[in-house]
């Protein structure tokens, strides 16, 4: 990396500073001349089911974006793309501005959008370039027209597409500055440019849209620009570097497609069921999805960018980590998250009754989970210990030890897994796990690490012991591990803690009866409640936070919170209080105005041995919200 960064300043990207710098000033003021243009010709993006903005926005931006690209480009003067290359992006605008203005069929769209991909081969770019003709260019139609779509799908809330775009062209031009290939930085540099100026009237809340002129030309390009990169890494890095560098837009229309053939629903269909539409609804704000999403693009364009100083075994182990990482995101966004589509009757089963079917079908049968976890974990244990022997060396392993390494590694992956099903890994049910399973999970990859450790000796010689690698296996497997078996439920209690809607309300207690409560209303959002407090007698608690609520005050003080957090509800658990309590509670609730209730966790007899009645339980007829 030391060896690139110079060279960005250097005398040669002259152009490419003159590119990035014309193209931002055009954006900025291009931007608002088309927002007024569109406006005025009644251009506008009005509020629907399947659009997530509540309220009219101009369309047309990707006119300014296109301007612009074309205004940074031409003050280089020199090492654009090929002129055919050229063709096919002034034919997806003009597809795009007449899909904005018309709508245009999806059957022809697709036409377009093959036409275009023609005229990237005929430039001479193609995935795997060099290999098979029949491999070849279906790969190259998949990919460009997946790229070109895939950045459209993901305009779906202000500023991410334009965003993203910023993101990724900015790690190709550093990858063309890497590689050599002046004409990739120079168009990379002016795509930055004018998203960046773009974004500045997109961001939320964005006062226009860049409509499909904009994001599929925007698409179209950094797919071109994705091919160059492929064509001057080798064969491993060039596969893996540019889904790394475009992996949002990746995942997100990857997400979508499964989703919806899962659910039955046709995947051209529009809807509010995108990755960034799922972050909203299980909490983060629209501001949060962008941020996330963002920043999950800026890690793997970081990625990216960081293999070409990697050695391939660790480019493969660090892509094996990402793929299970991305995976258990996604089964988690798929269960928690998501609407129908506009227009697409429900059916019966949920997202999670069709996965569940699906894989007891054709993945393991009932055992599914097992066989899955089976399979993550492989990729951890293999990645791990790869990951481990880097550590240590600070760089690539030595001669000797990458011979081990690679040789060892399919007895390392079985060991380690044969030793995991012995400890009970794959027949826990984990996104309820707790302290016991943390144990089992960490003497599991202990002893995993010490049977790898007396085998790769036993078999290689003592010559070949390195502690710190084997303790750093025991760490990185370890982490990896307990990361996706805990991801559930860690992201289900941010979600949790995150979840607005319903009545808001105080829960009295900070102590153990009290978490218990807030569990409880957080695991059942079918209550219709959300906490945004706690109340405590103990003035010692007052500004602490549990569970990520905070300690607001006492009950002295419920007049003043109920008035600041628009608190509508108070509830008490009734193992907590006395009945003295209980009755200056109420009078409290009453004098601020709000709602008084009960939480009873008691054990009860059934019905059919009940000698009481269960409605009353000698509470005088206190209302009482049962768990």
């Amino acid at each position: 990396m030391s060896s690139v960064l110079p060279s960005i300043f250097s005398p040669g990207l002259a152009e490419a500073w003159l590119s990035v710098g014309v193209a931002l000033l055009a954006a900025l003021g291009l931007t608002p001349v088309v927002k007024r243009v569109a406006r005025w010709s009644g251009q506008v993006d009005w509020p629907s089911d399947d659009r997530w903005h509540d309220r009219p926005v101009a369309l047309m931006g990707g006119i300014a974006i296109a301007g612009a690209v074309a205004l940074g480009l031409a003050v280089a003067g020199t090492g654009a793309f090929p002129w055919s290359v050229w063709i096919g992006a002034g034919v997806l605008f003009a597809l795009g501005l007449a899909d904005d203005l018309w709508g245009v069929r999806p059957d022809a769209k697709v036409l377009v959008q093959v036409l275009a991909t023609a005229c990237v081969l005929y430039s001479g770019y193609a995935f795997w370039r060099g290999g098979p003709v029949w491999v070849s260019m279906p790969l190259t139609f998949l990919w460009v027209i997946g790229i070109t779509n895939a950045l459209n799908l993901i305009d779906g809330i202000d500023g991410l597409a334009a965003s993203v775009s910023v993101v990724a062209a900015g790690a190709l031009a550093l990858l063309g500055v890497a590689l050599g290939t002046p004409e990739l930085t120079i168009v990379m540099v002016a795509l930055l440019g004018a998203a960046l100026g773009f974004l500045a009237y997109n961001a939320p809340p964005a006062s226009v849209f860049m409509g499909d002129c904009g994001s599929l030309v925007l698409g179209y390009l950094l797919a071109v620009g994705a091919l160059v990169v492929q064509g001057g890494g080798g064969s491993v890095v060039g596969t893996l570097v540019p889904i790394a560098v475009l992996a949002v837009p990746i995942f997100d229309t990857t997400f979508v497609t499964i989703t919806r053939l899962l659910r039955g629903q046709p995947v051209t269909d529009g809807g509010t069921d995108h990755v960034h539409h799922r972050l909203i609804q299980i909490g983060a704000s629209e501001g949060e999805a962008l941020t996330l999403l963002t920043g999950t693009s800026a890690v793997f364009g970081g990625l990216a960018v960081s293999t070409l100083w990697m050695g391939i075994p660790l480019v493969l182990a660090v892509a094996a980590l990402c793929l299970v990482t991305v995976t258990v995101v996604g089964v988690y966004l798929a269960r928690m998250g998501g609407t129908q589509s506009t227009g697409i009757a429900t059916d019966e089963l949920g997202m999670s009754d069709r996965v569940r079917v699906f894989m007891r079908e054709y993945a393991g049968g009932a055992s599914w989970k097992s066989v899955a976890g089976v399979l993550a974990d492989l990729l951890v244990v293999g990645a791990a210990f790869v990951v481990a022997a880097y550590l240590r060396y600070g760089g690539a392993p030595t001669p000797e030890w990458s011979a081990v390494m690679l040789e060892m590694l399919p007895a390392v992956i079985g060991a380690k897994l044969l030793v995991f099903y012995t400890f009970g890994l794959y027949e826990g049910i984990w996104r309820h796990a707790g302290t016991p399973e943390v144990v089992r999970l960490a003497g599991a990859s202990g002893t995993a690490s010490v049977v790898v450790a007396v085998g790769v000796v036993t078999m290689k010689g003592p010559a070949v012991l390195a502690p710190s690698i084997f303790i750093l296996d025991w760490l990185v497997t370890t982490i990896g591990i307990g990361g996706a078996r805990f991801a559930f439920r860690a992201l289900r209690q941010y979600a949790a803690a995150h979840r607005d809607g319903g009545r808001r309300v105080l829960v009295y207690g900070s102590g153990p009866d009290g978490i218990l409560l807030l569990r409880h209303l957080r695991q059942h959002p079918e209550l219709g409640r959300t906490v945004v407090g706690l109340l405590d007698e103990n003035t010692a608690r007052h500004g602490y936070r549990v569970q990520g609520i905070q300690v607001l005050g006492g009950p002295d003080d419920l007049p003043a919170i109920c008035s600041d957090h628009d608190v509508e509800e108070v509830i008490v658990h009734l193992k907590a209080v006395s009945k003295e309590e209980r009755s200056r509670i109420r009078e409290q609730c009453a004098a601020a105005d709000v709602d008084c209730q009960y939480f009873d966790p008691t054990i009860r007899p059934a019905p059919e041995t009940s000698t009481s009645p269960l409605t009353d339980n000698g509470r005088g007829g206190e209302e009482v919200l049962s768990p």
